[in-house]
């Protein structure tokens, strides 16, 4: 393994029993989420999903990096035959628990999701990466070629992540943005730029259906654990308003579904 992977995986280990990926296992937010599986998708992404398979219950599906892996439960609760995939052990192994309680038959796979050693060809009706995944890959165009290898002919790829449009800025909010870099410099972690993408799907022979940029629905998107828990209701009422907050005058996010 290389080097960075190595660092990678033992970050990524050392980071799943933080404060911050504890509350995401909270029994609140499972709660919430065995209530509403749908809560855990951007609404307009979880639209995407639909639109693209109608039916979930029963469909083979892969989230390779899968963090949370909220979106695998939420998956499984929909009836789908769920395979979760990430470098880290422990993140998989907190998932499992979670699982069990939930009486969930999901699959649990430690892999590198630009190589998905552990992974069957022309297996999965949906491979489906969320907030994050982009940010830790270091060849885009060996994680797309190895995604169109491990899905079904006419099987659908769904990426949802930060907006690349977000990279050049400090992305303070309600503060005046402040320009950090280009647009064009790229650096290798969660710099890639729309074309970038696009271009890796595309010479990986996924052909692209649609592009969707997303504004962010919620206060998470722009502080992180700790500075969250410092806001009260009314710092952020107006922080998804443009006219307030001017960074939300920018597309949050970006979702891209393409099929083999």
């Amino acid at each position: 393994m290389d080097d960075w992977l190595k660092q990678l995986k033992d970050d990524w280990n050392q980071t799943s029993d933080s404060e911050w990926y504890q509350s995401l296992r909270s029994d609140e937010k499972i709660a919430e989420l065995v209530k509403d599986p749908t809560s855990a998708f951007h609404p307009a992404v979880y639209n995407l999903i639909k639109k693209h398979i109608p039916h979930l219950r029963g469909k083979e599906i892969l989230l390779p990096s899968s963090g949370d892996n909220h979106a695998a439960f939420a998956f499984a609760l929909m009836g789908a035959q769920v395979t979760s995939s990430d470098i880290s052990e422990k993140q998989l192994e907190h998932a499992q628990e979670i699982a069990d309680k939930l009486n969930l038959e999901i699959r649990f796979i430690c892999d590198d999701t630009m190589r998905l050693l552990n992974m069957e060809n022309n297996r999965f009706d949906l491979v489906y990466t969320s907030n994050g995944t982009h940010t830790w890959i270091n060849s885009l165009s060996s994680m797309y070629k190895n995604i169109y290898r491990v899905l079904k002919s006419s099987g659908i790829s769904i990426m949802y992540d930060i907006h690349p449009f977000n990279r050049p800025f400090t992305g303070e909010p309600w503060k005046d943005p402040q320009i950090r870099k280009p647009y064009w410099e790229t650096i290798p972690q969660c710099h890639w730029r729309v074309q970038d993408l696009v271009n890796a799907m595309t010479e990986a022979k996924l052909s692209i259906m649609e592009m969707v940029e997303l504004q962010a629905v919620n206060a998470s998107f722009w502080f992180s654990y700790d500075e969250l828990l410092k806001q009260n209701a009314d710092e952020i009422k107006e922080i998804n308003n443009w006219k307030y907050n001017p960074m939300a005058a920018l597309p949050a996010w970006i979702s891209i579904v393409a099929q083999k």
